[in-house]
């Protein structure tokens, strides 16, 4: 039989359906491979989003611990910090070069420029610091000190010292005799000079009154013409420079109005300075009676070595948690 006859009654790949849907579902199972192959190389992968963090922090305290102390590398403790290079590769800047930084350091702490040319503009001996006259002194309560030492002060807030008597608080009020007897020996001079440098030492952020008094109290103004507590700013120091020109020696000394003139301001710490102990232990009580928390730091000018036991000065001072300091005006330059 020819071979054409025999194939004639036998199914081709060609004419079988079970072949034909195989070849088919082969086909299309290749085609969807392949443009998923080609896919993946003409779509570029998406870029990865940047990680941020949304919503808000909560506030950090960087405070110092009362326990003091720190890990190393924490605030307040000890440890090395690695100072890294900028992204973009330049030199990091270094410390005291950002100006805002510089301006804010200008006002908080005053150069020895400009509190040497507040200095010569007043007549007299020329006080080069903080409480460098020397003279005893007795400290007592929350704070003790005398001499060119100066004394220790308690309390928390700015720091700053006046003849010596050094003191921590956030609001002080000077309160400066200016009694006729204050013109021996330039002392009202000095004591304007050492007011100065004090006030040199408060940064804006801590508050200040001056009250000068003879038989009467003046206080002294801001810019606004208000008398009383100020802010420590460098255009209220200034202002209060400008008055002091027009205080000069003259009249009695009356301790008790200027003292309640301050106390009623509320001061933290009262830095009060006379040449007269004039106070009797019934003026104590009644100031006493009226301190409340104000610590008083005394600071008496005498002539000649000090002599006598624990005045009233002294009580009062130190049973406000204050001290006590005697200078002798003899020891200062004349004119």
């Amino acid at each position: 039989m020819p071979p054409w006859k025999k194939l004639r009654g036998r199914s081709s790949p060609l004419t079988d359906p079970r072949s034909l849907g195989s070849s088919l579902l082969f086909h299309i199972i290749l085609f969807v491979v392949a443009s998923l192959a080609a896919l993946s190389i003409a779509v570029p992968a998406a870029p990865e989003r940047s990680q941020a963090l949304r919503g808000e922090l909560d506030s950090v305290d960087n405070r110092a611990s009362k326990d003091g102390g720190g890990g190393p590398g924490e605030l307040g403790g000890e440890g090395l910090i690695e100072v890294l290079p900028a992204a973009n590769g330049s030199t990091p800047r270094g410390e005291g070069l950002d100006p805002a930084a510089d301006a804010l350091l200008a006002e908080i702490l005053p150069t020895a420029a400009s509190t040497d040319a507040a200095q010569r503009a007043l007549p007299g001996p020329q006080t080069s610091g903080l409480g460098v006259l020397p003279g005893p002194g007795i400290g007592g309560g929350g704070g003790s000190g005398g001499g060119s030492n100066g004394g220790v002060g308690r309390g928390v807030g700015p720091g700053t010292e006046f003849f010596g008597a050094r003191e921590h608080a956030g609001s002080f009020t000077y309160v400066i005799d200016c009694s006729g007897s204050m013109a021996t020996r330039n002392a009202l001079d000095v004591a304007k000079r050492e007011l100065l440098a004090s006030l040199g030492q408060l940064p804006s952020d801590a508050t200040f009154g001056v009250v000068f008094y003879n038989l009467h109290a003046t206080t002294l103004a801001d810019l606004q013409g208000r008398r009383g507590l100020m802010a420590a700013t460098a255009v209220n120091k200034s202002r209060v420079r400008s008055q002091l020109d027009a205080i000069v020696p003259d009249g009695g000394t009356d301790h008790m109005v200027a003292l309640r003139e301050a106390l009623g301001r509320h001061p933290e710490v009262i830095f009060f300075l006379t040449d007269a102990d004039l106070m009797t232990n019934s003026d104590v009580a009644e100031i006493l009676a009226e301190a409340g928390k104000t610590r008083i730091q005394a600071i008496e000018f005498g002539r000649g070595p000090e002599v006598g036991g624990s005045g009233p000065l002294k009580k009062l001072a130190t049973s406000t948690g204050g001290s006590y300091r005697y200078l002798d005006v003899t020891s200062f330059p004349r004119r």
